[in-house]
């Protein structure tokens, strides 16, 4: 489990520093030189966010085991993750590999077809709202159901299953926009995101690194009564 534990940690940092690293103002982009910058950011930038979407995979396949009880509900966290990160990667991959050659034709074109840029841009951005909406929510019921399933059968701390319930729901309140208002999942919205969920999978991989936290109350379906 220590493997596991340490891809949690390690996935996470490098989630949060994709997001620090982010490259922004993509729209004042107006030269080959300013645009073969922001080419060059954009694939250093998401290229370290896949692998650390990777480590995070990984990791929960360590953490749903640690996790697994007759119930199911660590291993209905880990696809319900797993269909989470296939979201996440398609954002980064528009993002990071498909949008600088787009503006590469943009700059390259006539100064007339502007407005038709300007709906392939929008288009895209509806597309990676789209997608960060899904890793987030989808990532997030994950950690849900993983601190539920930790409430029930031990495998992490009480306070790291409260504290991943609590986060985890702030997250989903937020972009459903229920008594708190719609999170933009732009640059800074999708930071405080990987934030959020970065904090609990650090939380989660370093007791990962240690012993197994057992829950007194849980117990196993057939298991004979003193």
């Amino acid at each position: 489990m220590i493997a596991a534990g340490l891809a949690l940690i390690v996935g996470s940092l490098g989630g949060m520093l994709t997001m620090h690293i982010h490259p922004s103002g993509a729209a004042s982009i107006t030269t080959s030189a300013q645009l073969e910058h922001l080419a060059a950011a954009s694939g250093i930038a998401y290229s370290l966010g896949l692998v650390s979407v990777l480590l995070l995979f990984l990791g929960a396949c360590g953490l749903a085991r640690r996790l697994g009880a007759p119930d199911r509900i660590a291993f209905a966290a880990l696809v319900t993750y797993g269909f989470a990160c296939v979201a996440v990667m398609i954002a980064a991959a528009v993002s990071g590999f498909i949008v600088p050659h787009i503006m590469n034709h943009m700059l390259r074109d006539a100064p007339a077809n502007a407005h038709q840029w300007q709906v392939v841009a929008s288009g895209i951005f509806q597309i990676n709202q789209g997608t960060a909406e899904i890793f987030s929510v989808g990532a997030s019921i994950a950690i849900i159901l993983w601190s539920v399933s930790a409430f029930r059968n031990g495998g992490l701390s009480r306070w790291a299953a409260i504290f991943g319930c609590v986060i985890a729901l702030v997250i989903i309140v937020g972009i459903f926009g229920i008594s708190l208002g719609r999170l933009r999942l732009d640059v800074q919205g999708m930071a405080a995101v990987m934030l959020g969920q970065a904090l609990w999978f650090i939380v989660a991989g370093v007791q990962l690194c240690g012993p197994n936290v057992t829950c007194p109350t849980y117990e196993k379906p057939g298991a004979s009564r003193a």
